[in-house]
């Protein structure tokens, strides 16, 4: 496909981005002259509806963490800048040898029904994760675990079979009360979560919103804002009209084409980098398909043309990589990206034994990637032009990670479509890099016996050098292979209303959309 037909799609996304918007914006506006607003809730549209706010059990935790940031909290807490500091930890220590985790936790703290924190929460907490979601890589990083130990009530401590570096970068567990679990049970806990965190949970209207307000006996310090709504906005353009309405004040995952017009409108954005990086992703453990074939995966990277991908259809916004970017341990600036070259694509595809190509189905997760669809489609004309046929399909996010642990399993599963990369931000790369493709995780649908070992030895190996280098060449042997083919590393948009002052922060690779770091500018509310 040349620029033209890349071009044409862009011009047709940004004209029903635009169109729609101003569309939704007559909607929203109001009959009258607006009188002065009284004092509001800050108003949140967020792109999915999460499955639970429970964090253990929730299967679309990208999507649940946004809110459930607020309400609860781990042991360690990481700054806007991604730097480890005291969450319910007041401090801890490791071991010379890298085996032993000591914490200190926080004394005087309260969950939000008044039960003091103590140890046994964090043990309680920490057993219920292991056994909570199928497959969890809490669970997956604890497989090397030699014992859990409640010192006294406010001391705990983790001991490891072997060094264990990524403990205090990984994903500690959200720390829940054992009392009131206890008391209530688990349905009950799922209608009413408590935590120790800045904001409670006050009430969940299915389908369009859920309440929160500032927890006034929280032990840090006080969220300047007391009430929120976070709204339920599927559409790219009903958020950006609501918005530009003012009907909201906070929008996440703007449409990278309105983005520009946002601006230039006195709206505010903030671009983060968060993960996944965009890559197509195969299942390659059916072998009974055309994309296990090494050959026909370099063939699918020659015919995208990423580039213009980015530059028309994205403004340029995101950047292309080819796995890791620049601040992440174990970018290789050497990794070359497989040039666009259709040609090649079709030589490869006839070598593999497919002249006239084959049939393959585009999956994107609907409701949490901006430009999701767009993209695919995208990709789908590269591909028809050298004879691969495409039907692009959504799968809802809330069933996204369900779908990739099956596929894990089924080795005659059939799966390409957009995934994550290790676009990490504030987390150690390696994470995501063994979760997407180390052949023992429930989440990868790949395997490669000279991959495993690398991974392995870089999660046992302190010297952040020499796990560079050991990422490094993992992330070499993904891209020779053509593991996944980069589309480009993800780039989150937040935009508010210029009465907004807002800090993003991303967690383990996640926007977390922390409500203190959201503070009006403005008295005018």
């Amino acid at each position: 496909m040349n620029d033209n037909r890349i071009t044409q799609i862009a011009h047709q996304v940004f004209l029903m981005l635009a169109l729609t918007s101003v569309v939704m914006l007559m909607a929203c506006a109001p009959a009258a002259t607006p009188t002065p607003k009284p004092a509001k809730p800050l108003n949140i549209a967020i792109v999915a509806e999460p499955d639970t706010l429970d964090m253990t059990t929730s299967r679309s935790t990208p999507v649940a963490s946004l809110i459930g940031n607020n309400i609860y909290e781990r042991l360690i807490d990481l700054s806007p800048q991604g730097e480890k500091q005291p969450g319910l930890a007041e401090s801890w220590t490791v071991s010379p040898d890298g085996k032993v985790f000591d914490f200190t936790l926080r004394k005087g703290v309260k969950f939000q029904n008044g039960d003091p924190f103590t140890a046994k929460d964090v043990e309680f907490s920490h057993t219920r994760t292991i056994t909570g979601v199928a497959g969890n890589l809490y669970a997956r990083v604890m497989a090397n675990l030699d014992k859990f130990e409640v010192v006294d009530d406010y001391h705990v401590r983790y001991t490891f079979k072997t060094p264990d570096v990524l403990l205090l970068t990984y994903r500690l567990p959200w720390i829940v009360s054992k009392t009131y679990f206890d008391k209530i049970g688990q349905d009950e806990f799922v209608k009413k979560p408590v935590g120790t965190g800045p904001y409670k949970f006050v009430e969940w209207k299915q389908g369009e919103y859920i309440n929160l307000q500032a927890n006034d006996d929280y032990w840090g310090t006080q969220p300047s804002i007391k009430q929120v709504r976070i709204f339920f906005v599927k559409e790219d353009t009903s958020r950006v009209a609501k918005l530009k309405a003012g009907e909201v004040d906070l929008i996440t995952e703007t449409p990278y084409a309105l983005v520009k017009d946002l601006e230039t409108s006195g709206f505010k954005t903030s671009k983060i980098p968060v993960r996944p990086g965009m890559v197509l992703q195969f299942h390659t453990l059916n072998p009974d398909t055309p994309w296990s074939k090494r050959p026909v995966r370099q063939a699918i990277a020659h015919a995208l043309d990423g580039d213009s991908i980015v530059n028309t259809l994205f403004q340029g916004i995101p950047k292309r990589y080819v796995g890791l970017a620049p601040f992440e341990l174990g970018y290789d600036p050497d990794l070359k990206l497989y040039p666009f070259d259709p040609a090649k694509a079709k030589q490869l595809l006839a070598e593999a034994g497919y002249p006239n190509g084959f049939e393959m189905p585009l999956v994107y997760q609907a409701g949490r990637l901006a430009g999701g669809k767009e993209i695919l489609e995208a990709i789908a004309l590269n591909l028809n032009a050298v004879g691969i046929k495409t039907t692009v399909q959504a799968i809802e996010a809330v069933q996204f990670i369900d779908k990739i642990r099956g596929l894990h399993t089924d080795k005659k599963g059939l799966y390409v479509g957009i995934g994550g990369a290790s676009i990490t931000h504030a987390a150690d790369s390696i994470i995501d890099v063994d979760a997407a493709y180390s052949s023992t995780s429930p989440l990868s649908l790949y395997s490669n016996p000279e991959f495993d070992p690398l991974t392995a030895k870089a999660k046992q190996t302190s010297n952040d050098a020499q796990r560079g280098e050991l990422v490094k060449q993992a992330i070499k042997i993904l891209r020779d292979d053509v593991a996944f083919v980069p589309i480009y590393a993800n780039i989150s948009v937040t935009a508010t209303s210029k009465d907004i002052d807002y800090t993003p922060t991303v967690r383990t690779g996640d926007l977390a959309l922390l409500l203190t770091n959201v503070k009006y500018v403005s008295t005018a509310k």
